[in-house]
């Protein structure tokens, strides 16, 4: 991407990947923060466009939280570890009944 990157960015929530669509030819690469259903329908029509996602890390924060429920659990942030590109996806779903 170099080092001057301009985002455009879709902030609805997406209901398909067909909505993106119009956008495409606007964009040299697509960063997404999709369902993995999603991602591999994007990746047909992304072309020879790269698609990306964040990579990110749990770390522990040290603090506890407490649950309405009364139970506690250990609190973690996630910290942006970089990105990677989607090269190739291949995705089968089976529905179970």
């Amino acid at each position: 991407m170099q080092d001057q990157v301009e985002l455009l960015q879709y902030k609805d929530t997406l209901k398909t990947v067909d909505e993106l669509k119009p956008l495409l030819p606007q964009v040299q690469a697509i960063a997404v923060v999709l369902p993995l259903e999603m991602v591999a329908q994007l990746m047909p029509l992304a072309g020879d466009r790269p698609v990306l996602q964040s990579v990110s890390r749990r770390i522990p924060s040290g603090r506890m939280l407490h649950l309405a429920d009364g139970r506690a659990e250990e609190e973690f942030v996630f910290e942006h570890n970089g990105w990677q590109q989607i090269v190739h996806l291949q995705l089968q779903l089976k529905l179970l009944s």
